[in-house]
């Protein structure tokens, strides 16, 4: 096997897998450390970019294919770091469909959910659905409302988003 391919399945390897791109760089740096017989020394990794920039940045002047081989792994990099964690964890929201029109009706989305108001507008069975659009802050503003309705009670935990959404339900369904 040539020393080249072995290089292109193990950068194949690498991508497959999940790893930061620090451990990604790290993991490289010691493959090429080791295909070029180099001992991983302490304090000598400026050293070592240095050289490896210097010499890729003269081997792209006269070798086009190295240069697009670079070229195409960092934007293969790039194209990894720069999708958002957030949106690839986020739940998709359920659509809503109100069950009644109210004339007048806006929405203020900088204002607490009103969880009678949406029970009116989509129903109950909707309602745990239309407390996923607002932001954890303003459901505690909601939940304190309906603490303050109803002394004693709170949710089981008001850092988490589902809690506090549960809580609202159940006490907007002893109101009902």
């Amino acid at each position: 096997m040539s020393p080249s391919r072995g290089t292109r399945q193990s950068a194949s390897a690498t991508r497959a897998s999940r790893v930061s791109p620090k451990q990604q760089a790290v993991k490289a740096t010691e493959q090429l450390r080791d295909a070029l017989c180099l001992p991983t020394s302490e304090g000598d990794a400026n050293a070592f970019t240095t050289a490896l920039a210097e010499v890729a940045a003269n081997e792209s002047r006269h070798n086009p294919r190295f240069a697009d081989a670079v070229r195409t792994r960092y934007k293969e990099l790039t194209a990894q770091r720069n999708v958002p964690a957030s949106r690839a964890k986020s739940p998709l929201l359920a659509e809503l469909v109100p069950i009644r029109r109210i004339e007048g009706y806006r929405a203020d989305p900088f204002s607490p959910p009103d969880p009678r108001f949406l029970t009116h507008l989509y129903g109950f069975s909707q309602l745990p659905n239309a407390l996923e659009y607002y932001r954890l802050e303003m459901l505690k503003e909601a939940a304190a409302k309906i603490e303050r309705e109803y002394p004693g009670t709170r949710p089981t935990s008001r850092s988490s988003k589902a809690a506090v959404i549960d809580y609202i339900v159940k006490y907007s369904a002893s109101g009902r």
